[in-house]
């Protein structure tokens, strides 16, 4: 519902020379974080309708797959995706309801549990991973190949120094 408001603002009708004096545009501002949270969220938007399954799934199910089978707790996957622990008990719920997580006792504290991708988790997380790569291709011929290789360049760099500044 959000994405749906957002995007139903109009914002590429955004006219700078009628902005509000209190945000003191000038006409050649930069606009890159604005750009950069509306594509975000419009590419997930996307991307989550063409697999079924919704962003924050989506990004429990990677954390979960990339962690080579090393089981994980619940608030070291909000750390990794730096949200809201019980928005990702709520996931994790879901996807072992789903038969995608199991749950195995943390060995070095057994009232803890941690998760693991189940068979189906593995097999949804390939299945997931090969659309990825199909629908960046197809977003790919229509930007063009060369200007995605240099957004992802950028944002790599970005991400990196982010990174490194903390």
């Amino acid at each position: 519902m959000v994405n749906d408001l957002i995007n139903d603002m109009r914002m590429n009708d955004f006219d700078e020379a009628s902005a509000p004096d209190c945000l003191g545009h000038t006409g050649a501002e930069m606009h890159f974080l604005r750009e950069l949270v509306r594509a975000a969220q419009t590419l997930i938007a996307a991307f989550s309708r063409e697999v079924g399954m919704t962003g924050a799934r989506l990004a429990v199910l990677r954390a979960l797959a990339v962690s080579a089978s090393t089981p994980l707790g619940t608030m070291e996957i909000a750390r990794r995706l730096a949200v809201n622990a019980a928005a990702v008990t709520r996931q994790l719920q879901a996807m072992e309801a789903d038969g995608l997580v199991e749950r195995v006792s943390d060995g070095r504290d057994g009232r803890r549990s941690a998760a693991v991708l189940t068979v189906a988790g593995r097999e949804a997380f390939a299945l997931v991973h090969e659309r990825g790569h199909a629908f960046e291709e197809r977003l790919a011929a229509l930007v063009g190949a060369d200007d995605m290789a240099v957004a992802t360049s950028v944002l790599t760099r970005a991400r990196e120094a982010l990174e490194t500044a903390r």
